[in-house]
């Protein structure tokens, strides 16, 4: 079941905004209208195929804009190379038995060479990622985060996402994740920021928000968040979500 929708805030730079129908407002990323031509606009009508709803509230999985045309595709050769490949088959020999042969067993024994030089390479690389994430900067306190979205318009690198979080502490406990009742600054190394804050309750302005836990001193998350949009757009709260103060640079 299709429905129309009216674009009611866009930010070309991101990408992305909101459409509301029938009172509805749903998330739109400018991946679920395919490969248009040209960037969508407020006021521009949206036809909304499928939806999916998340933690945060709607979000179009696939729309059309309305009078905007797709840009076409390329024509997949693959299918016309294939044929042109298998129309001409030259009759077996000697010669390519045994080339074919040596090939075989060039596979055979050099398949264990070649896997243990990818584990060697994925251990290395990732020893270096975990190196270098613990000398960097670990960016904690409120002041200071918030002083580096301002400058950089996005989170320090010491920050992963909360599913980014869940598979690290997988990883590094080789336990399954169950709740977020372990401090990820001392337990993994990393602060949790950057999922979007659906300001549900409409205490802040209208904007695309995201979240950034801040000033870890216990044995969990606590509750104190950034929320925050762009241009230097950030607000703090200490009571999780209940109330907020706009922090000035």
């Amino acid at each position: 079941m299709t429905t129309k929708a009216s674009i009611i805030q866009w930010n070309s730079e991101k990408a992305y905004g909101f459409v509301s129908a029938d009172g509805i407002r749903y998330f739109l990323h400018v991946s679920a209208l395919g490969p248009i031509s040209r960037s969508p606009h407020t006021g521009d009508s949206v036809i909304i195929y499928s939806v999916k709803k998340t933690e945060k509230g709607f979000r179009v999985e696939k729309g059309l804009l309305e009078g905007v045309p797709l840009i076409p595709q390329k024509k997949n050769l693959q299918s016309q190379k294939s044929v042109n490949i298998h129309s001409y088959r030259p009759k077996k020999s000697f010669r390519n038995f045994m080339f074919t042969l040596c090939m075989i067993l060039a596979v055979i024994f050099g398949i264990k060479n070649i896997i243990d030089n990818i584990g060697v390479s994925f251990s290395s690389g990732f020893s270096k990622y975990t190196a270098n994430t613990s000398k960097a900067q670990q960016y904690t306190s409120k002041d200071e985060v918030a002083k580096f979205i301002c400058d950089h318009g996005y989170l320090p690198p010491n920050y992963v996402s909360k599913e980014e979080g869940k598979q690290l502490y997988e990883s590094k406990t080789g336990k399954s994740f169950r709740k977020w009742n372990f401090n990820p600054l001392t337990t993994l190394g990393v602060m949790i920021g950057g999922d979007s804050f659906s300001n549900r309750e409409g205490l802040l302005p209208q904007d695309y928000y995201q979240e950034a836990d801040v000033d870890y001193f216990g044995e969990n998350r606590g509750t104190k968040r950034l929320v925050y949009s762009s241009n230097c757009n950030i607000y703090y709260t200490s009571d999780h979500y209940k109330s907020f103060t706009r922090l000035s640079f």
